[in-house]
């Protein structure tokens, strides 16, 4: 994949510095040396964010409540009457 974005940061001389000296030891460009690691960061995060975990009790209640839902209060039907009403598709 070509690379056709910047980006631009500034930063103390001092830490450019240790981090041109870290990518030299690495045998590895300064670019190359300060976005692996943002990269797999970002992942992460994205990942820790969209990802919804459970213990294995919940989950089971998740798949009986499915398997078995309750019968609709009626505040709900309620609901389901109004957005009909406002024409609204829950269906």
């Amino acid at each position: 994949m070509a690379a056709t974005e910047r980006l631009e940061m500034r930063l103390p001389s001092e830490e450019k510095g240790l981090l041109t000296r870290a990518a030299q030891i690495e045998g590895v460009k300064l670019s190359q040396f300060v976005l692996a690691p943002a990269l797999k960061r970002a992942r992460k995060v994205i990942a820790d964010a969209e990802q919804v975990t459970t213990t294995a009790q919940g989950y089971k209640d998740v798949l009986d409540a499915l398997a078995k839902p309750p019968k609709p209060t009626k505040a709900l039907i309620t609901a389901m009457l109004d957005y009909e009403a406002a024409g609204i598709q829950w269906r």
